[in-house]
């Protein structure tokens, strides 16, 4: 028994910052290219144009590939895509990654990764209530 006013959007995100000596242009290349991308992610059919849908494939997973779409891209400066695999189509969860590019006073890049992870979520009101009538994992979780 939920209630629309027992729902709410809860957001976490992981950041990542590095320097690297690479120049901007291919830093961008490399997140970008999908042969690139296929070389140092996995394999994967991106093209760095808004709303172009596309996905990777983790070669040693059994899962259906990971479903993305580019969602935003400022050329040689950021790109965000929506992330969903398996286990997110499953528990219910929307994704997304960001990638930001900055060049460096020394010639070479400061690249910024963003993955954030949202979901609806029960209110923790409610969320002890939901945890033992439902043992799932994302109850579960909304509970701890």
């Amino acid at each position: 028994m939920s209630d629309a006013r027992d729902a709410a959007v809860e957001k976490r995100s992981i950041a990542f910052e590095c320097d690297l000596p690479e120049a901007p242009e291919k830093v961008w290349r490399a997140l970008t290219t999908p042969e690139i991308v296929s070389e140092w992610l996995m394999p994967t059919d991106l093209r760095p144009d808004a709303g172009t849908k596309f996905g990777f494939r983790d070669p040693a997973a059994r899962d259906a590939p990971i479903e993305c779409e580019v969602l935003d891209v400022e050329p040689e400066r950021s790109i965000r895509f929506s992330w969903r695999d398996a286990e997110a189509r499953r528990e219910g969860l929307d994704s997304t990654v960001t990638f930001e590019i900055a060049a460096t006073e020394q010639g070479g890049t400061h690249l910024t990764i963003v993955h954030e992870v949202r979901h609806a979520a029960v209110l923790p009101q409610r969320a002890a209530t939901v945890a033992v009538n439902d043992n799932g994992a994302m109850s579960m979780r909304l509970a701890a």
